[in-house]
């Protein structure tokens, strides 16, 4: 992970846990669940769609993942 900042800097980077190699899709950069924070979503390897909220937290920037759809296989990107 790197921290943005508004006017362009970024923050050397930042390991933010394993497992990630299970999904074959991720997408960020938006606020998904409007707390006003940014959110990320992944398909796993059985096309099911998890999200995984952002909360904050710099050292561990996510909660729990949420299992939100499945069938997304079908799709070239998300």
């Amino acid at each position: 992970m790197y921290l943005g900042y508004a006017d362009g800097r970024v923050t050397a980077r930042t390991k933010v846990g394993g497992g990630w190699g299970q999904y074959t899709e991720i997408a960020g950069q938006s606020d998904l669940n409007g707390d006003g924070r940014t959110d990320i979503v992944a398909r796993d390897k059985v096309g099911v769609l998890w999200l995984y909220s952002g909360n904050g937290n710099a050292t561990d920037p996510f909660d729990n993942r949420v299992k939100i759809g499945w069938g997304y296989n079908s799709l070239n990107l998300i």
